[in-house]
């Protein structure tokens, strides 16, 4: 007696894209300006199409249709595009995730009219002080030489004007690291100066992101059983930082400003 090879269903983007743009027209989905949604959404489909888990299984036959859906609905809320390093997917089981990169976080912050920002290092011989005045960081910090990195800090301009930021020590820096997937941490070690000030960066930006596009949006859990479908910096694929030594309070007009807009996310039910 012949068997028959069950016949596995790629997944297909064209019905979530129908009805995301009925969402766009009607209102109740608000992209970013000059956010091309169906350009991103291809973009994603392009990258997921070359994309295994662990086991050498395409992704797109693997991943639920509802998990891949949700993936790309949230990549959408988010504006971002995979593409421009803006953000990556994950495989976790049957179970697609997608989790914004550095690149994405600097596009999302940007968006909150979040300007100048600026991030560095701090080196053992360099003169170095900060201290907080209302929540806000004042930093003064003189390149003295030295090549063992003691401190990172950002720096950026809130839409109200004021000066705010993040200072992390190095010991936390790399405890962030430790939740790298890498275990080898390529791109911390070649490359530490460059690694730390994303890290404080991301940082410092994510409780204005979070407060622009609220936490259940944003925010996914990671696990070490999780497969990265796509290459990426390692420093990007770790644990998101839960808390915050020095804590970044957001002024009241900046809590104002973003409040409607968050709405756009907060009242946008997954279309499907």
């Amino acid at each position: 007696m012949e068997t028959k090879t069950k016949q596995v269903e790629k997944y297909s983007q064209v019905s979530l894209i129908k009805t995301l743009d009925d969402h766009v027209k009607n209102g109740t989905i608000i992209v970013p300006d000059g956010y091309n949604f169906i350009a991103a959404i291809n973009s994603a489909m392009y990258l997921l199409s070359e994309a295994t888990d662990r086991n050498g299984k395409p992704a797109l036959e693997v991943c639920t249709a509802k998990s891949i859906n949700y993936s790309l609905t949230k990549m959408v809320l988010l504006g971002l595009n995979p593409m421009q390093k803006q953000g990556y997917f994950i495989v976790y089981g049957n179970e697609l995730q997608f989790m914004p990169s550095y690149f994405g976080d600097r596009a999302m912050a940007e968006r909150t009219g979040i300007t100048d920002i600026v991030s560095r290092v701090v080196f053992d011989k360099d003169e170095f002080s900060c201290e907080f005045k209302d929540g806000y960081p004042i930093i003064k910090h003189v390149y003295g030489g030295g090549d063992k990195i003691t401190h990172a800090y950002c720096l950026f301009t809130l839409p109200n004007g004021r000066r705010a930021g993040d200072v992390m020590t190095f010991a936390q820096i790399l405890k962030s690291w430790a939740h790298s997937k890498d275990p080898n941490r390529k791109s911390q070690n070649d490359s530490p100066e460059e690694m730390a000030k994303r890290t404080v960066t991301r940082r410092a930006l994510k409780p204005y992101i979070n407060s622009f596009v609220g936490d259940d949006v944003i925010t996914d859990k990671t696990e070490d059983e999780q497969v990265i479908v796509l290459e990426q910096d390692s420093e990007e694929i770790q644990e998101p930082e839960t808390s915050s030594e020095v804590e970044n309070k957001e002024p009241e007009a900046v809590k104002q400003e973003t409040e409607a807009k968050k709405q756009n996310f907060k009242n946008t039910e997954i279309p499907f």
